[in-house]
C-alpha cells in the first residue's frame, strides 16, 4: 500500500508541530522562576509611620505646622486604636480560649507539652507586640 504525498506531507506537519509545542512547554517550564523562600522583613508601625510622613512632605508639600498637625493626629489615632483593641482584647481572648480547649481535647498525651510551648511563645510575641511601638 502507497500513502500519498499528501499524507506524508500531513504526517510530517503533525510531528513538527508536535516537537514545537513540546519546546515551547519546555522552555516556559525551564525559564520559569522559582518561589522564593525568603522571609519578608516584618514591618513595625514606627516604618510605616515615616514612609507615610515623608510621602505626605514631598507629595503635598506640607508647611511646617501642616507637618505638626498630621503627627498630632496620627498620635490621637494612635490613642484610638489602642483603646479599640483594649475594648475588643477579652471577647477576642474569649474566642481563642475556646479554640485552644477544643485542640487540648483531641491532642495526645505527648503531643500536649509541645501544644503548650506553642501557646507560651504565641502569648510572648503577642505582650512583645502590645507593649511596643505602635498603632
Amino acid at each position: 500500500m502507497q500513502i500519498s504525498g499528501g499524507k506524508v506531507a500531513l504526517y510530517f506537519g503533525l510531528i513538527f508541530a508536535g516537537g514545537l509545542a513540546s519546546g515551547v512547554l519546555g522552555h516556559v517550564l525551564y525559564s520559569t522562576e522559582s518561589v522564593s523562600a525568603k522571609a519578608i522583613p516584618a514591618r513595625n508601625n514606627d516604618d510605616w509611620r515615616k514612609r507615610y510622613v515623608d510621602s505626605m512632605l514631598t507629595r503635598l508639600r506640607m508647611t511646617e505646622e501642616q507637618m505638626k498637625q498630621l503627627d498630632d493626629t496620627l498620635d490621637e489615632t494612635r490613642v484610638e486604636y489602642r483603646l479599640l483593641r483594649q475594648r475588643y482584647k477579652p471577647e477576642m481572648d474569649k474566642i481563642h480560649q475556646g479554640q485552644v480547649d477544643k485542640i487540648r481535647k483531641f491532642l495526645k498525651p505527648e503531643q500536649m507539652a509541645e501544644f503548650e510551648k506553642m501557646e507560651r511563645e504565641r502569648e510572648e510575641k503577642m505582650r512583645a507586640r502590645e507593649s511596643g511601638p505602635g498603632v
